[in-house]
This record gives structure tokens, sequence and C-alpha cells, in this order.
């Protein structure tokens, strides 16, 4: 069996793990954008509740309403630092996941030049084979004799 063909098992599976890889950097893009968008959200939330309320307050407002307002104004930025943090946690993942794939691409890649260089090696080794059993049967003819 050729070595082309033999590696050719390993750069299938080469190739699996790349799909792998490109599929979980795909995700990692998406929860990355996706919490992105949920703070940006969250924040643009909390900047119109605090603007909204600041132009009712100035017309006058209720302890009570104070005090809900404030609760309220707590849990946005709780929930906006439980975002941030999510986020910052994506990310990382997210730098580690493109590592990964740039290492399953790189071994991909490389496996595939190795099988083409092999192809190559052995297309020219076929060539001279059969250049020489053309020469072998061009010296066995014999001209006839005029």
């Amino acid at each position: 069996m050729k070595r082309s063909k033999r590696l050719q098992v390993v750069l299938d599976l080469a190739e699996r793990k790349r799909k792998q890889a490109d599929q979980w950097l795909s995700q990692a893009q998406g929860k990355v954008q996706q919490g992105e968008g949920t703070l940006a959200q969250l924040q643009g939330y909390y900047t119109d509740y605090a603007n909204n309320f600041y132009q009712v307050g100035a017309s006058g407002i209720s302890p009570g309403q104070i005090h809900t307002h404030q609760a309220f104004m707590q849990k946005l930025r709780v929930a906006v630092e439980q975002q941030e943090n999510a986020l910052r946690i994506d990310r990382e993942q997210l730098e580690r996941v493109t590592a990964h794939w740039q290492s399953a691409y790189q071994h991909f890649k490389s496996v595939e030049m190795l099988v083409d260089k092999l192809k190559g090696q052995e297309s020219k080794e076929a060539d001279r084979q059969l250049q020489k059993e053309l020469d072998e049967r061009s010296q066995l003819i014999r001209p006839p004799l005029i």
C-alpha cells in the first residue's frame, strides 16, 4: 500500500478534528457576541431607567419610591456586573478555543502538504517505472531486416 494512502487516514482524522474545532470556534464566537449584546441591553436599560427616574423625580417623589428605585438600580448593577464577569469568562474561553483551532488547522495543513508531497513523489516514481518498462520493451523489439 502506498504511503500516501496510509497517510490519508491521518489526514481524514486531522480534517475531522479541524471541523470540530471550527464548530467550537463558531459557538464560542456566538456566545461572546450574545454576551456583548446582553450586556449592552442591560447597560442601556440601566441608563434609561436612571434617566427616566431622575426626570420623574424632579417633580417630587416619595421616600418609598426612592427606596424602591435604589433597590431596583442595585439589582440592575448586580446584573450588569454578573454579565461583565460572564462575558470576561466567555472571551477567555474564546481565546483558548481560537488557540486550539489554530493548532488543529495547522496540523491539518501539515498533514495535507505531506500527503500531497508523497502523491507527487509516487507519481514521479510511477512515471519513471513506466518509462523504464517502455525503454526495456523498445529494446526487445527487433527491427525487421531489409
